[in-house]
């Protein structure tokens, strides 16, 4: 006997990808593991593998069959990205102009890491490499990855986030090119980085598109106060208390000294150098920002800047648990993939209810959701009379 699929059109993810269009783009059995992938993604346990995926997203495929739909799945990732950017940008831009809030493109990379396989290693994951982690302060064995978010007001949303593939486009040209597809905004827009991307060809594209960026700074860049050449770092050592002023950024307190003139590829700019109240002119204490927008007031400048942050608080929960950092796949294209599907179920629990969410408490009710869903499942096999051996069967629990 057999029953018909656990995970039925009506569920509420089903309807979420129909508003997204994703119908126009796949087949349904390709809909069909995304739906599960998401099921299985928002479950409480899940740590990241592909057999996670199969137990928990309530259907009963091998792991092999799930597996083969990541590596050798016929769809197209970039029409799923295409759809995400799409709504992202629809709420976002929206929100900007009914709001009157500027909008943030945020910008940065982290790694996930994995572990180094033995030389004897058959099948090792691919381009997996070492790369510098600056949480650890060490070279670690991983993927780098790169990712770019919109913001406005509260709403924080996955633009995209993919492989930084060594030998290839750099990272600077990527953030380039991602920059070139956002629409111009009608209000006050800013990109957000840190000092890897503040540099001439990042800050020219977006003043293209109409953005100002706000980027930490190295403290080796060159600046010239009055004509004079010289480090951000060794021109701090001129610096003395009377020359700086009291700041308070979310609750916390800086000493800042703003600089406004020109940088070598900016033709004005300001420079804000700026220690902990407590830790003036003391070693490894000066931070440096940059931002090209000249009209905005010191504190406003530091206040958007540490919306950043929001980025690295999006690497921690899709690593704590949408298996961003315990992806098991090993082919380039299934990791492609899943890195979609990480972005496209972060994007579902903070928006996919009709109304924003933090992703915490979206997950919480997304998890929710598809629980309710799986038990009136079994209520309706129940009331069709469905032999209690097929259910266990089709639960994977026979």
């Amino acid at each position: 006997m057999s029953l018909t699929n656990r995970i039925t059109e009506k569920s509420s993810i089903y309807q979420y990808l129909f508003t997204l269009k994703f119908s126009l783009y796949f087949t349904k059995p390709v809909l069909k593991h995304i739906v599960e992938f998401i099921t299985a993604a928002v479950q409480k346990s899940y740590s990241g593998t592909v057999t996670d995926i199969v137990l928990l997203s309530f259907t009963n495929c091998h792991r092999a069959t799930f597996g083969k739909f990541l590596s050798q799945g016929v769809w197209n990732i970039e029409y799923a990205w295409r759809a995400i950017r799409r709504e992202v940008i629809r709420i976002i831009y929206k929100y900007s102009q009914t709001s009157d809030s500027p909008i943030f493109v945020i910008f940065d990379d982290t790694i996930a890491e994995k572990t180094m396989p033995s030389s004897q290693a058959k099948y090792p994951i691919q381009e997996a490499g070492f790369h510098q982690s600056h949480l650890k302060g060490k070279q670690v064995w991983g993927h780098q990855l790169l990712a770019m978010m919109l913001s406005c007001g509260n709403k924080v949303l996955p633009y995209y986030i993919e492989r930084y593939i060594k030998g290839g486009k750099s990272k600077v040209q990527r953030i380039c090119e991602m920059v070139d597809t956002l629409p111009s905004p009608k209000g006050p827009a800013y990109g957000l980085c840190d000092s890897w991307f503040t540099n001439e060809k990042v800050i020219n594209t977006h003043f293209k598109k109409g953005y100002h960026l706000i980027g930490a700074l190295k403290t080796n860049r060159i600046i010239y106060p009055k004509g004079i050449r010289i480090q951000v770092k060794d021109f701090a050592q001129y610096i003395e208390k009377d020359d700086v002023h009291p700041v308070t950024v979310n609750g916390s307190k800086y000493l800042v000294y703003r600089y406004e003139e020109a940088l070598n590829g900016v033709d004005n700019a300001v420079v804000l150098l700026c220690w902990h109240e407590s830790a003036f002119k003391k070693a490894n204490s000066l931070h440096a920002f940059l931002c090209t927008d000249t009209e905005l007031d010191t504190q406003i400048i530091l206040e958007y800047y540490s919306k950043h942050w929001p980025i690295e608080i999006f690497f921690r929960q899709t690593k704590n648990n949408l298996g961003l950092n315990t992806y098991q796949v090993r082919s380039t294209k299934s990791i492609d993939r899943v890195l979609l599907l990480i972005a496209l179920t972060y994007l579902y629990c903070t928006t996919g209810t009709g109304s924003y969410y933090q992703f915490s408490n979206g997950l919480k009710s997304v998890r929710k959701e598809t629980q309710r869903e799986h038990v009136l499942w079994i209520y309706q096999s129940a009331k069709d009379n469905v032999p209690i051996d097929v259910i266990f069967e089709q639960m994977n629990i026979a």
